[in-house]
Order: C-alpha cells, then sequence, then structure tokens
C-alpha cells in the first residue's frame, strides 16, 4: 500500500490559502528574495526594448533594478560578488533607469523600491491613478508617462546578465 505524499498537496494548499496573488517565493518564505528575480532578469530585461509600451514591466524591471542597486550596497547577501564589478554595474544600471524615467539621483533607494513595486501592482490592477499616487514621490505623472517610452537601457542589460551570473554560479562556503 502506498503513502500519501504531503508535498505533492502543497501547491493546491497555498491556492486554497486566499485570493491574494502572490508569487510561490512569497508564500514559502525563500532566504533570499531577490534571487528569483535575479535568475529570470536576464530574460526579462536581457532585451529593454521589449519594455517599450509596457508599463507595468517597466515598472517591475525598474523596482528590480533599484532592489539589485540596494542590495549590493547594503545586504550581506549581496556586498561581496565574486565578479568586483557588479556593484559599479548595478550603480551604473540605476543611473541610467533613472536618468530615462526623471527619477532625481536624490531619491534614496527604498523610497524609489516602494514607489516603483507600488505603481507595478496599481498598473496590474489597471488601476492608473493608484499607480501615479505610489510614482508621487519619485515624480508622479511625469515618471508614468516614461515607462510606456522607455529608450534600450545598455547598461541595464549588462548588469542583468552579470546579477544572473551571480547568482547562477554555485560559490563555495556560501
Amino acid at each position: 500500500m502506498s503513502r500519501p505524499r504531503p508535498l505533492l498537496a502543497l501547491p493546491l494548499l497555498l491556492a486554497a490559502c486566499g485570493g491574494q496573488d502572490l508569487r510561490l517565493s512569497e508564500r514559502i518564505g525563500v532566504s533570499d528574495p531577490l534571487r528569483e528575480p535575479a535568475r529570470t532578469a536576464p530574460f526579462e530585461l536581457g532585451d529593454s526594448t521589449r519594455l517599450a509600451g509596457n508599463p507595468t514591466a517597466s515598472a517591475r524591471a525598474a523596482a528590480e533594478i533599484e532592489a539589485f542597486a540596494h542590495a549590493a550596497e547594503t545586504d550581506p547577501d549581496w556586498t561581496h560578488p565574486r565578479d568586483a564589478l557588479l556593484l559599479p554595474k548595478l550603480t551604473i544600471a540605476r543611473q541610467e533607469f533613472r536618468q530615462a524615467l526623471g527619477i532625481p539621483g536624490t531619491v534614496p533607494p527604498p523610497v524609489a523600491i516602494r514607489a516603483l513595486a507600488g505603481a507595478t501592482h496599481a498598473l496590474e490592477r489597471y488601476d492608473e491613478t493608484t499607480a501615479v499616487a505610489s510614482l508621487a514621490p519619485i515624480g508622479g505623472a511625469a515618471v508614468l508617462q516614461r515607462l510606456s517610452n522607455l529608450p534600450r537601457l545598455r547598461r541595464v542589460e549588462e548588469a542583468v546578465q552579470a546579477v544572473a551570473i551571480e547568482v547562477n554560479t554555485p560559490q563555495l562556503g556560501r
């Protein structure tokens, strides 16, 4: 007689835990919340021209670049990369994204991350008013307009490749 396999029921249990639209990693609580976005970043941002005309994807991408750069500056899991150029690449990518969106360089990264993530969630619900309100600390409606008309962001493309290499390469002692 075979025994039931409780792990096979995990997706069903998680789906039954409410109507929230959360990723599996957010439900389970992965130790490094940037690892999954870092692994998929080259596929989503490797060609930044695909962001043009898609403010939701653009806001998500900008929030991720802000989060990667901030983590490389402050998070112990990210402050000692094998690639010594990772932080400079991410800093330049963040500057490129901010310049394209008209976000002042003086905006603290956590403020930019919250604003862009809030706009992403609002745009996923087609709530432009809330998106503009979320973006208010970094430029409001002007930033939302620029999110729809991004130019190619070559430094962002380079940085996400470096981030993916960093998280996908096994490291001894980590």
